[in-house]
């Protein structure tokens, strides 16, 4: 798993620091090294049901990685993932 120091949903950025994959189909799944609390988790899925970009902020090169949705997202333990929905 690769390393992120950002993470953007659509325009807000959320400083965001563990590691993340992208599968296959296109999900990302992200490990935060710290847990979010969840208020903080209850006000990202209030806000942003559905994710129509996601950006990650590299730990390597600072350069952000970019994917296009739309996504909808769960925590699973402590995880987040974002999964590709469709339209």
């Amino acid at each position: 798993m690769a390393h992120l120091t950002k993470l953007l949903l659509d325009q807000d950025e959320l400083s965001i620091t563990g590691r993340y994959s992208v599968r296959i189909d296109k999900t990302i799944v992200i490990e935060p090294l710290r847990h979010l609390t969840e208020d903080t988790f209850r006000n990202l899925l209030r806000s942003k049901a559905i994710v129509k970009r996601i950006g990650i902020r590299r730990q390597e090169d600072e350069s952000f990685l970019t994917f296009d949705g739309p996504y909808s997202f769960r925590r699973v333990n402590g995880i987040l993932i974002f999964q590709r929905t469709a339209i």
